[in-house]
């Protein structure tokens, strides 16, 4: 892992901040995990019919082997700091295999079964991956036109469901519509946000994200607002292994878990590749094979844990830009806090009561960033004929499929209808198939 570049971060990977700094960054990190984590254990929890108290330990399952897959990226993998969170592609294989279940007479515990198998064999196939050097063939695949076109679609396919929850749609459960009153918190939210930002204050710029959370979390509460998580938890439990039951092979679960498992190459890379040049570090191939072995330990521990398979998630980049901190050291406690409070339901509960209009205001920030990050990468590149077609097709592309209405692809096999109702995938893997093969030529790098 190379330097490239002056820096603008206040702290850099191997620094280690004042304690209050690091303190501060840590918690920073810890809601910011929780905050765009949280949601996929408690949907997929509703949805397969799980009671309250199975729902808070699904979510308690969710924080501990979090903390554990960031630990060991940190540590082990890439050592970069990069959120691990449950992946979009493996919820959406969850919800899809779910219903088919429901039609087919399977209960929702013998899917979350064939589901832990797929996992556990996906993990040693990305291992294997990992280990023989594959990943770094696939890693030569990711030019700045790929990359950029990646975190367009990254932010325009999350400018959705985060627009719906600040406006509170659905947050109440009786009203579907727009809420005025949780609109204007989060739009008083977002707009503090930037304003600290820009501050020239350096602690109000590190901390902005966790302050407007704190401040959004305490006006809800203030207000009303807040939807306490019922149930009785105990203080202290160890997770449980194989959630759903001892792991069953199924063919079909198999083959869509590891063509699930490839494709998420690509979110592995591109996150690899889009916070290192946040921290200005160019990663070397030992980090993309470490990582891509870690990525296999966290698949094989989502499978031994029942929970949805994590990966590394983009929005690291975003947070690290807007607090200039770059440091692992308050990363690392994070994860930490996250693996604790896996092993502390009654904590977990309580945690879980962040609102989701307070969580999606501020991410709205750090998703700004994203999309940010996906323009300098196009500003690389000479904007030639050819290289328009190819953004042009894949942006096209996969923001138009992310407006097809998911009923209309049903109709298709499991795997291929999600990944045709995936904008993200598609969009990306159609940049890469005409870069590096219809189109493929050399390119003028500004």
């Amino acid at each position: 892992m190379n330097s490239i570049g002056k820096s603008q971060n206040l702290y850099e990977l191997a620094d280690k901040p004042p304690i209050t700094v690091t303190l501060t960054a840590a918690i920073q990190w810890f809601f910011i995990t929780l905050s765009s984590s949280l949601v996929v254990p408690l949907v997929i929890g509703q949805l397969y019919g799980l009671n309250t108290l199975q729902v808070g330990q699904f979510v308690q399952q969710t924080c501990f082997f979090i903390g554990l897959a960031s630990l060991l990226q940190v540590w082990f993998g890439h050592r970069l700091p990069i959120i691990e969170g449950p992946a979009g592609m493996w919820w959406g294989i969850f919800v899809i295999l779910a219903s088919l279940g429901s039609v087919t007479g399977q209960t929702p515990g013998e899917v979350g079964r064939e589901l832990e198998m797929g996992l556990i064999l996906t993990g040693i196939m990305l291992m294997i991956l990992g280990l023989t050097g594959v990943i770094e063939r696939i890693q030569k695949l990711f030019t700045p036109l790929v990359t950029g076109g990646y975190l367009i679609l990254l932010a325009v396919s999350l400018s959705g469901p985060v627009v719906k929850g600040m406006l509170g749609i659905g947050y109440f459960a009786k009203k579907s519509g727009v809420n005025a009153g949780v609109s204007v918190v989060s739009l008083i939210l977002v707009f503090l946000s930037f304003v600290m930002i820009r501050s020239r204050y350096k602690y109000l710029r590190s901390f902005a994200i966790l302050i407007s959370m704190l401040i959004g979390w305490a006006v809800f509460g203030i207000l009303g607002w807040t939807q306490p998580v019922s149930g009785n938890h105990p203080l202290f439990s160890l997770p449980h292994l194989f959630f759903w039951g001892s792991p069953v092979f199924h063919l079909g679960t198999v083959v869509t878990a590891m063509l699930t498992g490839l494709i998420l190459l690509t979110n592995l890379i591109a996150s690899i590749v889009v916070v290192g040049n946040v921290v200005n570090v160019r990663p070397d191939n030992r980090d993309y094979r470490r990582g891509g072995v870690a990525t296999g330990v966290a698949h094989i521990l989502s499978g031994v844990g029942g929970i949805v398979g994590l990966v590394p998630v983009s929005i690291a980049a975003g947070v690290i830009q807007v607090s200039r901190i770059a440091s692992r050291l308050p990363f690392v406690l994070a994860s930490i806090m996250v693996l604790i409070l896996g092993l502390m339901p009654s904590v977990s509960s309580l945690i879980a009561e962040l609102p989701s209009p307070v969580g999606y205001a501020v991410m709205f920030v750090t998703f700004t960033q994203l999309l940010g990050f996906g323009l300098q990468d196009l500003g690389r590149i000479q904007l030639s004929e050819r290289n328009i077609m190819v953004i042009g097709f894949g942006l096209m592309a996969g923001i138009g499929l992310m407006f097809v209405p998911v009923e209309a692809l049903r109709s298709l096999p499991p795997f291929v209808s999600y990944l045709a109702g995936n904008g993200l995938v598609i969009g990306v893997l159609l940049i890469i198939f005409l870069e590096h093969v219809v189109l493929r030529s050399s390119r003028e790098i500004k």
